[in-house]
């Protein structure tokens, strides 16, 4: 008789609250050996918060978690008295990335990518990755992650230096390293070029072909073929589970609603007068450096004032390293043919000149802001250009400060700490710290990455009401579908070089 093995995790009845409120009610799982799962919901946090259950990290106030598939582990770690964990089986790759430097003292800040000597105190890829703690023996090991993961040519940079897609793939190399039981991925694609995303899914392919079970949080558009099975997380339960193929996947639809207030945009938007520019800006023969890997070749380009701009490129094209000097953030800009704002680079200006008038938003942003400041103070340092606040603003200021948060439907969070808000609402936080100071440019740099689905389009919806003013947008992303129908120029970069201008 063929003796029936337990399920490899299961979930029963649970009531959980994550970040002090119930986000489920009756919530029932179950995966069994050689399963690997897309989790998908109509809200970020809530795919966030199912992963968080899984590794422990939520209350159950009702119900019980039983993580079969590490049970003999710690059975024999007890019986030799050893200290163990569940987790010692399990390897997370999340949407948050922590870096410190060498010593371990002090978090990098933001503009430190772009200073040379800066990089010397953070680790290289191949550093990082030797310093994770292995505590289970397996297939996984440096060179194996670093080429699977393309990142064999990576090895020697700097993590201060790495792209948002670089750092993705890093994350991945990381968790593998550890030989889980588990992967807990919580979208794992976000930050990844058209290419990547497609190779992706051999790279997991070859993850699952090692023994190592999957659950990854994704929208219905990118599960990848190695996902056997799928979860519909809604109204705070497992609404359908069950195997991929009994999915129309097709039919699966998202409320899409704008959670911002187009009238108190409008009003925002109308109460400054932007000032007008001959050359907002204007490159010519611009060359960047470092060391010996040329990074931006002979790049010439143009951006009137009032024109919408999208910036496209796989990754590691430059499009992050010619924002870096638009934004006043690359020393190298001195060296370089570039007006900003009429005003020639190298000409007696100051960063804070440069920065001043323009509105800049990346995801990778958030891990730079003091861990104590809330998303108030968050915004309102946009006003210092500064990455969090730390001098006192004025009643005006806040004023303005908190109507950016309400038309932006965030009213509610102003008093919450960033880093206990969900990621859509962090972005859209950002989105009100750049806009609190009424630039005349705005840059968006992959600035939805992480969202779902509906938060994307209303991000999108967001940002196509802020254009109907004169501000100068530069609209960054992988994604097609997310770039706002206002944006009516395009330029393309091409291993540093503009390939295409429309």
């Amino acid at each position: 008789m063929t003796k029936v093995r337990p399920p490899f995790l299961i979930l029963e009845n649970a009531t959980v609250k994550h970040l002090g409120r119930v986000v489920f009610q009756q919530l029932d799982f179950q995966m069994m050996e050689g399963q690997s799962w897309a989790i998908l919901a109509g809200s970020g946090a809530e795919k966030t918060a199912f992963l968080e259950t899984l590794l422990g990290k939520t209350t159950l106030s009702k119900g019980r978690i039983r993580r079969t598939f590490a049970e003999a582990y710690q059975k024999g770690k007890i019986k030799k008295g050893e200290i163990n964990s569940f987790r010692d089986l399990v390897a997370v790759v999340s949407q948050k990335y922590e870096f410190r430097n060498k010593s371990n003292m002090q978090d990098f800040y933001y503009q430190q990518r772009f200073n040379s000597s800066a990089s010397e105190e953070a680790a290289t890829v191949e550093e990082y990755l030797r310093s994770i703690e292995v505590k289970i023996a397996g297939d996984w090991d440096l060179e194996r992650v670093l080429g699977l993961l393309h990142l064999r040519h990576l090895r020697n940079k700097s993590l201060i230096k790495l792209s948002n897609g670089e750092t993705r793939r890093l994350a991945i190399a990381g968790a593998l390293m550890k030989n889980p039981s588990l992967l807990l991925m919580d979208q794992p694609m976000t930050g990844l070029d058209v290419q990547t995303r497609v190779e992706f899914d051999q790279i997991l392919k070859v993850i699952v072909a090692s023994g190592i079970q999957v659950v990854m949080t994704t929208s219905a558009k990118e599960i990848p073929e190695a996902i056997s099975h799928i979860g519909l997380l809604h109204n705070g339960m497992l609404e359908q589970a069950g195997k991929r193929a009994d999915f129309n996947l097709d039919a699966i639809s998202l409320d899409r609603t704008s959670i911002s207030d187009s009238g108190k945009i409008r009003s925002l938007m109308q109460q400054v007068k932007l000032p007008d520019y001959k050359e907002l800006i204007s490159m010519k023969e611009v060359t960047i450096r470092y060391g010996d890997k040329l990074i931006l070749d002979s790049l010439h380009w143009q951006v009137k004032q009032g024109e919408k701009w999208s910036l496209k490129g796989h990754n590691g094209a430059g499009k992050s390293t010619l924002i870096s000097l638009i934004f006043g953030e690359n020393p190298q800009a001195y060296a370089n043919q570039i007006v900003l704002f009429d005003r020639r680079r190298g000409s007696g200006e100051s960063i804070w000149d440069v920065k001043r008038p323009t509105g800049f938003v990346s995801p990778e942003m958030v891990r730079y802001f003091p861990q104590s400041q809330n998303c108030l103070q968050v915004v309102l340092s946009g006003l210092f250009d500064t990455v969090g606040l730390f001098k006192k603003a004025t009643a005006d200021q806040e004023t303005r400060a908190l109507g950016w948060l309400d038309g932006l439907g965030l009213g509610h969070i102003a008093k919450l700490r960033l880093n206990q808000v969900p990621l859509e609402q962090q972005r859209f936080c950002l989105l009100a710290r750049a806009m609190v100071k009424s630039p005349s440019l705005l840059i968006l740099d992959e600035a939805a990455q992480g969202m779902d689905e509906v938060q994307r389009y209303a991000f999108k919806e967001t940002v196509e009401e802020i254009c109907h003013s004169n501000v100068t947008l530069i609209y960054v992303s992988h994604y097609e579908e997310d770039i706002p129908s206002c944006v009516n120029r395009s330029v393309v970069l091409k291993e540093g070089k503009i390939v295409e201008i429309i």
